[in-house]
């Protein structure tokens, strides 16, 4: 299991809450296009450490929260916000199931 930052958390967690308001769609999709940019970026680190065996089987988690996100951000385009909030509810589902939150103290 990996460690997230309850920070990263808490932002789906706003985000979700946002998406309800039709004012702040245009807000709420540069926030699922960033996590998009991020996880990109996560993938390519990983794959750069698949020499090593691909430690904890990183890329297939990430690929999996990058397809939860690419899926959110489609059907935000779409205005379906129901659909996009119930998506984020997976996507947090997700995260809680695969990620052990990081230690208040190290």
């Amino acid at each position: 299991m990996l460690i997230i930052n309850k920070e990263t958390v808490h932002s789906v967690m706003s985000l979700k809450e946002k998406i309800a308001d039709p004012e702040k769609r245009a807000q709420c999709i540069a926030d699922v296009e960033n996590m998009i940019k991020i996880k990109e970026s996560h993938i390519a680190r990983a794959e750069l450490a698949s020499c090593c065996d691909n430690i904890c089987n990183l890329v297939p988690q990430i690929e999996s929260e990058l397809q939860m996100l690419q899926n959110t951000l489609e059907v935000l385009k779409k205005e379906d916000s129901t659909k996009a909030s119930s998506l984020l509810e997976d996507y947090i589902a997700f995260l809680q199931d695969n990620y052990s939150p990081q230690p208040d103290r190290w």
